[in-house]
């Protein structure tokens, strides 16, 4: 049986027709499980009329909210006469579209791009690019605890331990931070350990999955300079952190790096079904005709999306807009601890934040008392991550007020626990 909520006859109803035939695994747990029959802006409505502000951006892919009319104006006049799938084709759009995200990252090492269709596809091309070009490397680094995907090597890579005999684990900053030399000094190991023989590396920005762990500044570059020292290419998997998300267009230029790699994904689309690869010449090109094909990547709407996206981005200047909206919602989530007991820790950049409750109970009940902070308004948070983290993820385009609104309703509702 499916969540029931008091007075929600219609959303009980659909859930319950849900469970009936669609199988629990299709989803993340979220403890509201809200029916939504209509989303606009930065808002959702549910089947029984609880309007609630968004702060999930789905799975932070809506960076510019629901039924944004600049994004649907654009999107709908690339796609325009062009087939729904261009497996065999080569269309217009998807040209531009690997233009202007090689144009937009403004880097050299942006050369070419390989397009997917979710974001764990991404990071596995990413893999068979850096295995490929040299095929007598086969040992793959990843940062421990990080999340790049439930698929084939995207999972292998994925947490702290792996069934790929040939995965070793690099330490990453989280609760237990240890100074600079003891990172510098397990990547020396590693490299000794296996020298010659490392195909790649494999990092997030940020550790969303793990609990929103966003590390110091001098971490990446300590990555970044390890693998040129070593001739080991640097890839970053912006699949959670592009398009706006940590207060620049990309997280790479958060943290004062240049992969040899970056992995898009879910915002860059606004809603489609779209992940690309950015990179290297040289690695892209490792796979030769069908290496990386699959039936429904470079489709012509997610790639009109992208273009659309980067239209409405210029448009409208959302990137300076979240990352001034972004110091706000710092300040405003930073006066949660104060308040209540139960919160332990704030953490989080730009406009992605975790907030650690005292245990996976509690943050379960915050998240049914955000939902239901009033009789017909609430706040959507999606299910807890690590078990215990809230993630605070709004469309890049929420205004200061409507956060101000937010943090209100989330107030009243977990003055209840």
């Amino acid at each position: 049986m499916g969540i029931e909520h008091q007075d929600e006859k219609k959303g009980n109803a659909i859930r319950h027709r849900y469970g009936m035939v669609v199988g629990r695994g299709q989803s993340t747990w979220t403890p509201t499980q809200a029916v939504i029959t209509k989303a606009k802006g930065d808002w959702l409505e549910t089947a029984d009329g609880r309007r609630l502000i968004d702060f999930s951006s789905g799975v932070l892919v809506s960076n510019l909210g629901y039924a944004h009319p600049g994004f649907e104006k654009h999107w709908k006049r690339y796609c325009k006469g062009l087939p729904r799938n261009a497996y065999n084709l080569i269309t217009e759009i998807q040209t531009e579209a690997a233009e202007r995200l090689v144009k937009s990252m403004k880097r050299p090492f942006a050369e070419k791009t390989l397009w997917a269709a979710s974001g764990s596809e991404g990071i596995q091309k990413a893999m068979w690019c850096a295995l490929k070009r040299d095929p007598e490397k086969h040992i793959i680094l990843a940062t421990r605890r990080g999340f790049h995907g439930k698929k084939g090597l995207a999972n292998d890579v994925t947490g702290e331990v792996s069934a790929n005999p040939n995965v070793r684990w690099v330490p990453f900053p989280c609760e237990d931070e240890q100074p600079e030399s003891f990172y510098a000094e397990a990547l020396d190991a590693l490299g000794k350990a296996h020298a010659g023989k490392i195909a790649l590396l494999i990092t997030e920005p940020y550790l969303g999955a793990a609990g929103s762990f966003h590390p110091p500044k001098w971490y990446h570059k300590l990555l970044e300079n390890w693998c040129r020292a070593n001739e080991v290419p640097f890839i970053f998997d912006e699949v959670q952190a592009c398009f706006g998300r940590t207060g620049n267009m990309y997280a790479f230029e958060s943290y004062g790096v240049e992969p040899d790699l970056v992995v898009l994904g879910k915002g860059m689309g606004s809603g489609e079904a779209c992940s690309a690869v950015v990179g290297r010449a040289d690695l892209i090109d490792a796979l030769d005709y069908g290496e990386a094909s699959d039936t429904f990547s470079a489709q012509p709407s997610a790639c009109a999306a992208v273009c659309a996206t980067l239209d409405v981005f210029k448009e409208e200047k959302v990137v300076q807009h979240a990352r001034k909206t972004g110091k706000y919602l710092s300040k405003l989530l930073q006066e949660l601890p104060k308040r209540f007991s139960f919160v332990k820790a704030v953490r989080g950049e730009g406009m992605v934040y975790g907030i650690e409750m005292e245990n996976a109970a509690i943050a379960n009940r915050c998240v049914l008392e955000a939902y239901r902070a009033k009789p017909k308004r609430g706040v959507h948070l999606l299910g807890p991550l690590a078990q215990k983290v809230l993630r605070v993820s709004p469309p890049l385009i929420m205004s200061r007020d409507r956060l101000d609104e937010a943090a209100g309703l989330l107030t009243k509702a977990w003055e209840r626990i």
